[in-house]
C-alpha cells in the first residue's frame, strides 16, 4: 500500500522545529543529520541519546532528575515484582517506535502481555513493545514541544499512561492520551489505575525524597 510522502525539510530551522525546538547543544551533527541508525545509537556513549528520525539527540538530564526518576522507578519495581505485573526499565531502557526512531523514557513499565509466551528478548538493545506506563522527569533543557511529540509517539504505539513530573514546579501531569491529562500539584497523588493496579505515590513524598530526614508519607 502506498503511503503519503512527508514534505522534505528545507532548512535546519525546519528540522529544529520538528525535533521540538530542543537546545541546539543536544543535537549531534555526527552522523550526518537524518542518517543516524540504531547502530550509531548503540555507539553514541554518554550522555544518553535518543534516535529521532535519523538524528541523535541527547536526553536532557541532571542529578535531580536522575534521583527522582530512580526513586519512582524503585517503588514501581517493588510493586511490579510483588504483583508479578511485568518489567521496569530505567533511563537507558530503549523503546523502538519506528525505523531509525528509538526513545528512552526515564522510567518505563512494560506488562507481561507485551512478551509472547513471557519470553523477554535477550539479545536486543531496543525493544519493540508498547509500554503500559512511561515517566519523564523534566529538566530545564526540556521543551514543551519535544515532550508533546514524545507523548504523541508513545500513545500512538499503544502506551496507556504517562506521568510528566516537574520537580521545580513541584507538580505533575497525568496523561491517559496524548491530549488528555490531569494536573496535580504537590498535594496530589500519582495513581497507577488499571495499568498498575494498587500503586500510588504522593507527590509530597516524591519531592521530600531529596531531603534529608524527611519522614516519608507513603
Amino acid at each position: 500500500m502506498a503511503t503519503a510522502t512527508q514534505p522534505a525539510l528545507k532548512t535546519f530551522a525546519d528540522l529544529h522545529a520538528k525535533l521540538g525546538g530542543v537546545p541546539l547543544d543536544r543535537i549531534r551533527l555526527h552522523p550526518a543529520l537524518g542518517t543516524a541508525t540504531e547502530v550509531d545509537l548503540e555507539r553514541a556513549g554518554k550522555p544518553t541519546c535518543e534516535l529521532i528520525d535519523g538524528v541523535l539527540v541527547e536526553k536532557a538530564m541532571g542529578a535531580l532528575e536522575s534521583i527522582l526518576g530512580l526513586y519512582i522507578g524503585s517503588l514501581i519495581v517493588s510493586h511490579v515484582r510483588a504483583n508479578d505485573l511485568g518489567l521496569v526499565m530505567g533511563e537507558a531502557g530503549f523503546i523502538r517506535l519506528g525505523p531509525d526512531h528509538v526513545r528512552a523514557p526515564d522510567v518505563t513499565f512494560i506488562p507481561w502481555s507485551e512478551f509472547p509466551n513471557d519470553e523477554v528478548p535477550q539479545d536486543e538493545a531496543f525493544w519493540s513493545v508498547a509500554p503500559g506506563l512511561i515517566v519523564e522527569v523534566l529538566s530545564p533543557g526540556n521543551t514543551t514541544a519535544e515532550i508533546d511529540r514524545k507523548l504523541a509517539e508513545f500513545f500512538k504505539a499503544g502506551c496507556k499512561l504517562a506521568w510528566i513530573i516537574d520537580p521545580r514546579a513541584k507538580a505533575a501531569n497525568v496523561y491517559t492520551s496524548a491530549k488528555k491529562f490531569n494536573e496535580l500539584d504537590e498535594t496530589g497523588t500519582l495513581d497507577g489505575g488499571k495499568v498498575l493496579p494498587g500503586f500510588t505515590l504522593s507527590l509530597a513524598e516524591l519531592f521530600a525524597s531529596t531531603q534529608r530526614g524527611k519522614k516519608k508519607m507513603r
